[in-house]
């Protein structure tokens, strides 16, 4: 068994009893009223605020396991202090630690359980750790009136504050119980992120572009993703066979010897303000442009347009186009650049296949798991610029 086991057996329990009191106050933040026929959704908050003894012992009872996780998580990650030592505070020194290596002022809880109606974002997406490191957590403040004067503050042992809670206490367990998986690219979206939890649930990674250089994107969730190594590697060779074929043919092209088509590339450069301009599609349209110069009456223009090879291809003819009859003089120029563009989209198709994409969007192996920073290395690096700075 391991040691963060007993701890999430603790969470789930207290989820229980979340679960329980849901069946007695009806968990929401909006009543509908009907006003002359119409129903009418108005803000609610005498439901979060429902506040008791129990739920106050709830609240006590989670808060001591925050506690406590927060305090394993600072003694097996580098404390600074022992285990033992009396001075150890759970939110100035565990969960400042906490902060500085996960980040967890960033990180959502999203409430999903279906008995809780909650309808306001502020609600169903917390951030229970934002500032709980300086104690300015809602439900950190109730806590303490709670514990040091439950009589004059047992208002504050509501059902919001539990909530809120709870949400820590089960973020402080996905990082204390560190899970990691291999799934399939495709998959990795698709995997359950609740952890096991009847009430709460984290984001999935965000895995934009992560065949661009395979490196981990931080955001709101405690998880990144990456390929497995030897997954990116056969993408990146795919994906450099297929570009410098592409490279070989486009630059091959006599165009690149022609002065006015390299001014006529400048001009789009300039155009794109920093954007990327693609190579082969401004080739294929500066020749479509070459075929049907603007010197031709638009008769002939438009002719030359219909009986053309990229007016035809295959990419032009899939996708939106004009209809002959709706070219006219006015548009014919638009349309004749959109058609050249297409037929480059078409060149570019012949010499790079994406046969990286399957593997890369689909079959490919990633690991998905909790990135911790190496704070030393941190300190030694921003100790290097001091002393560049100082030299």
């Amino acid at each position: 068994m391991k040691k963060s086991d007993i701890f999430w057996q603790t969470y789930l329990n207290l989820e229980k009893e979340a679960i329980e009191v849901s069946k007695y106050i009806f968990v929401t933040d909006e009543v509908i009223k009907n006003k002359n026929g119409v129903s009418v959704a108005e803000n609610c908050y005498t439901q979060i605020e429902t506040f008791s003894p129990y739920i106050a012992d709830l609240l006590v009872r989670t808060c001591v396991q925050i506690e406590a996780v927060s305090k394993e998580l600072y003694f097996d990650n580098g404390g600074e202090k022992a285990r033992g030592d009396s001075t150890v505070l759970f939110d100035d020194d565990c969960l400042r630690l906490i902060d500085k290596l996960w980040s967890t002022h960033s990180k959502s809880v999203l409430v999903v359980a279906p008995f809780y109606n909650l309808t306001k974002e502020e609600h169903r997406i917390l951030k229970p750790l934002k500032e709980a490191h300086r104690r300015h957590e809602y439900w950190e403040k109730a806590y303490q009136a709670v514990k040091h004067d439950r009589y004059s503050y047992l208002y504050m042992g509501n059902v919001k504050a539990f909530i809120q809670a709870l949400a820590a206490l089960y973020l402080l367990n996905v990082y204390f119980r560190n899970e990691k998986w291999s799934l399939r690219y495709e998959d990795v979206r698709k995997r359950d992120y609740s952890m096991g939890s009847s009430l709460f649930a984290v984001n999935p990674p965000v895995m934009d572009a992560l065949w661009e250089g395979n490196k981990t994107i931080e955001s709101d969730s405690p998880f990144v993703v990456r390929y497995q190594d030897a997954v990116y590697q056969q993408i990146d060779d795919i994906r450099k066979k297929e570009n410098d074929t592409l490279s070989e043919f486009m630059y091959g092209q006599p165009e690149w010897n022609d002065p006015e088509f390299l001014a006529y590339i400048k001009d789009a450069v300039e155009k794109a303000n920093g954007g990327k301009v693609m190579g082969i599609w401004e080739i294929a349209k500066y020749r479509l442009n070459k075929k049907i110069p603007v010197s031709l009456p638009f008769e002939d223009r438009k002719t030359r347009l219909l009986n053309s090879e990229e007016w035809n291809g295959r990419i032009n003819q899939q996708n939106s186009h004009k209809k002959p009859e709706e070219i006219t003089e006015e548009n014919i120029q638009g349309e004749i650049n959109l058609v050249g563009i297409r037929w480059g989209m078409e060149l570019m198709n012949r010499y790079q296949r994406l046969e990286w994409l399957p593997i890369a969007m689909n079959s490919g192996m990633c690991d998905v798991y909790i990135p911790k920073k190496d704070l030393m290395a941190e300190d030694n690096q921003d100790g290097s610029e001091k002393e560049s700075q100082s030299l």
